[in-house]
């Protein structure tokens, strides 16, 4: 039925005489022991709970509370030696189950746990505690949905039990469903407004769904119950940072590190930290200065981390530098340091995972594993831009698994889902999660972005299969010395592109990938949109915070020489950076004298189908310097609609310049500034001449949609990385 983890204990040696005036009546004498116990007396209890069993030995309550109280004190086998007494006495006691089922779980024994908390049900089905307790073990296990149940259960039972709709957040959060989570948070703050566990899985969870507003209210509500709760104090200073309140994020970034100096998340926040906004040049070039010296001094202080224990270490590796690209600089030397620091931390916090892995011998005598792992296998520019390279690959030579680590799930994640051999939704421990992928024994893994999300930016770290590959998805060098290949498009890199990268370069045709031309909408109204009609609408479509500042003097200088003009932008998901953006939009048009007259429009995020009729209202698309258009200039093209762009030095501000050449539009390529407004202006004034680059945007956009060479080039790739290995011999007919 289950394990003894020690013998029977024994009553009290010496129990204490009944004292003047309190009844000899044991039942009484045991009330006393728990007022005791309450009260964290636990000597007293146990002189109580003793002279109790003095009085009558076979009442399996009071060897229970002497348990209790053993287990209060740490003495845990002391505790189950009276468990079982007390079991002895009664074999249908739930209770003593359940306090066994405890001890098994802190001693890491979950199969006893659960078997323990299961015979509790048994001969007490009503029994919420033993629900809920259940639950712990199944989720500690990894057994979610089994977790789900008992804890539904427990809350069926006690529908006022608060620690029963936490842990059910818990488990929601850990399969992604994040709505669910959510919802259970709320309800237990709705039973418990002091429940700071509550509030704390609640800002996460508004973390996750990029709800940044919200999140720091609720965090600060924790932080009001637990002033010196480091999690809460990370958690608020990141949803702080993500929101551009840079001074109030360093605050509390530095009260974490006051109170644990080799924390690492802290550590990393407060000297690391980016701006999603920058106000003007100079602050860009100061916070560069500052990400540097910051950089530095974490590599500097890596001993001293080396020191906590490996959760912590690796649940404080959640971080990325992802507006580090944005600032249009070569990042390559920033990105190898980072990367190193990286390696550094996980060479003690999981080894095993950055052992280099052999290549299976008979690898080229069968289908290829190809794997692929993204947080973004959703309806984003991500997934958008590279769900071909699943959906499309030759499942004859190739078995294709996929790894989503996302939280959000849509149409395209079942796009996705339906394509792959093996489709995986994997959450939670990026240690856990890389040991799943490193058991499905890959011959290749693919990331098609690292660097913006944390859990795919240290998974790419590791060694998780023999050959390891990133893409574009960010464009920027991972630095990471385990992945091996980068792949980019042949259109979009300059000639001196393996430079910027610490991987090899693999350089694919056309755009890179097989893109399907979106499907128009029926058209819509100007009106529609609170767009103005008698404008020229110059559509600037990107995130907020690609727009270097570097961008505000082209659009000036745009709106000066057309009076007409209206730039639009989009809102971007936090209200914040839309906010920071504007206040710096709004003070170069202050320096610069000129007279507002409703110039600048931002307009809210919408569906995609709405998003393409702006796109069809607008007359031009301004391109980014440093950060070109992708699926923002491809849609802009499928609608007719005219872009003109500035090819940057490197590969992310060179997107669009490549769609725009291979397509043979070359006078929508400028070749410095003064051009860049030259064509913006000419566009939107001379109609006639607009009109012809619609037609040829129209007789033309098929070249860069739909193609499939650059599939067909990546599972040659694919066949040749690996043939070309010691272990694959040449004259094999199955290698060719």
């Amino acid at each position: 039925m289950h394990k003894k983890i020690l013998k029977t204990s024994k009553m009290h040696k010496n129990p204490q005489p009944i004292p003047i005036g309190v009844s000899n009546h044991p039942e009484v004498i045991y009330q006393l022991g728990l007022k005791a116990f309450n009260s964290k007396n636990f000597e007293q209890a146990t002189n109580y709970f003793n002279l109790a069993m003095q009085a009558d030995s076979r009442q399996p309550h009071y060897w229970l509370a002497l348990g209790l109280v053993s287990q209060a004190q740490g003495k845990f086998d002391q505790a189950a030696g009276y468990f079982y007494k007390a079991l002895e006495l009664n074999p249908n006691f739930a209770q003593a189950y359940n306090q066994l089922g405890t001890l098994y779980q802190m001693k890491g024994n979950f199969d006893d746990a659960a078997a323990n908390f299961s015979l509790a049900l048994k001969v007490l089905p009503n029994f919420p505690q033993a629900c809920n307790n259940l639950g712990s073990v199944f989720k500690l296990q990894g057994k979610i949905d089994e977790a789900i149940v008992a804890f539904l259960e427990a809350i069926r039972l006690k529908p006022d039990y608060v620690l029963a709709y936490n842990n059910l957040g818990s488990a929601y959060q850990s399969q992604a469903r994040v709505e669910e989570a959510e919802s259970c948070y709320r309800k237990a703050i709705e039973l418990q407004p002091d429940n700071i566990y509550a509030y704390f899985g609640l800002g996460h969870a508004l973390i996750v769904q990029w709800k940044m507003e919200e999140a720091e209210k609720i965090l600060r509500r924790a932080l009001l119950l637990d002033p010196d709760n480091i999690q809460v104090l990370n958690n608020l200073a990141y949803a702080l940072k993500e929101q551009s309140k840079h001074v109030e994020a360093a605050t509390f970034y530095q009260r974490a590190l006051s109170l644990k100096p080799n924390g690492l998340k802290a550590f990393i926040g407060t000297h690391l930290a980016l701006p999603a906004i920058y106000s003007n040049t100079t602050e860009w070039f100061a916070v560069r200065k500052r990400y540097t010296e910051g950089l530095k001094t974490l590599r500097d202080n890596t001993e001293n981390f080396l020191e906590i224990e490996a959760k912590e270490l690796l649940s404080g590796l959640s971080w990325t530098n992802f507006y580090l690209a944005y600032q249009g600089q070569d990042d390559k030397s920033l990105q190898v340091e980072y990367a190193h620091f990286v390696a550094d931390i996980l060479r003690v916090a999981a080894p095993d995972l950055m052992q280099p892995i052999k290549q299976d011998p008979a690898a080229c005598q069968r289908r290829l594993c190809i794997g692929f792992l993204s947080s973004f296998m959703r309806d984003c520019t991500v997934g958008s831009y590279f769900k071909s390279w699943v959906t499309s690959l030759d499942k004859e030579k190739f078995e294709i698994y996929c790894y989503y680590i996302g939280h959000i799930q849509d149409q395209v994640t079942q796009e996705f889902a339906r394509a792959a051999d093996h489709y995986k939704h994997l959450v939670g421990d990026v240690d856990h999660i890389g040991r799943q992928v490193k058991n499905d024994q890959l011959d290749i893994l693919v990331y098609p972005e690292v660097g913006m999300d944390p859990g795919a930016l240290v998974l790419a770290a590791m060694r998780l299969a023999p050959i390891q590959c990133a893409a574009w998805g960010h464009p920027v060098t991972t630095g990471h010395a385990n992945i091996d290949y980068f792949f980019s498009s042949a259109l979009m890199e300059p000639e001196n592109a393996q430079t910027h990268y610490s991987e090899q370069l693999i350089l694919l045709e056309g755009i890179g990938t097989c893109y399907l031309k979106p499907v128009l909408p029926s058209p819509a109204k100007r009106s529609d949109f609170s767009l103005p009609e008698e404008r020229v609408l110059y559509l600037c479509p990107q995130s907020l915070y690609k727009i270097h500042p570097d961008n505000d003097r082209l659009m000036l200088e745009i709106l000066a020489r057309n009076k007409n003009a209206v730039l639009v932008f989009f809102q971007a998901t936090d209200m914040s950076i839309t906010r920071a953006f504007m206040k710096r939009l709004e003070s170069a048009l202050d320096e610069s004298g000129m007279e507002k007259n409703g110039q600048i429009k931002i307009l809210p995020r919408m569906a995609h189908e709405n998003y393409l009729r702006v796109n069809m209202l607008c007359d031009v698309m301004l391109d980014t310097l440093h950060w070109s258009g992708g699926n923002t200039t491809l849609d802009a093209l499928a609608c007719g609609l005219p872009v003109v762009t500035m090819p940057g030095e490197f590969m992310r501000g060179r997107q669009s310049y490549g769609m725009l050449k291979y397509m043979g539009l070359n006078e929508l390529i400028a070749h410095d500034h003064k051009d860049y407004v030259e064509i913006a202006t000419r566009l939107g004034t001379d109609r006639v001449w607009h009109q012809q680059v619609v037609q040829q945007i129209t007789a033309s956009s098929d070249a860069i949609f739909a193609v499939e060479t650059p599939l067909r080039q990546m599972e040659q790739f694919f066949a040749a990385v690996l043939n070309a290995r010691p272990s694959c011999p040449p004259s094999d007919n199955n290698c060719n």
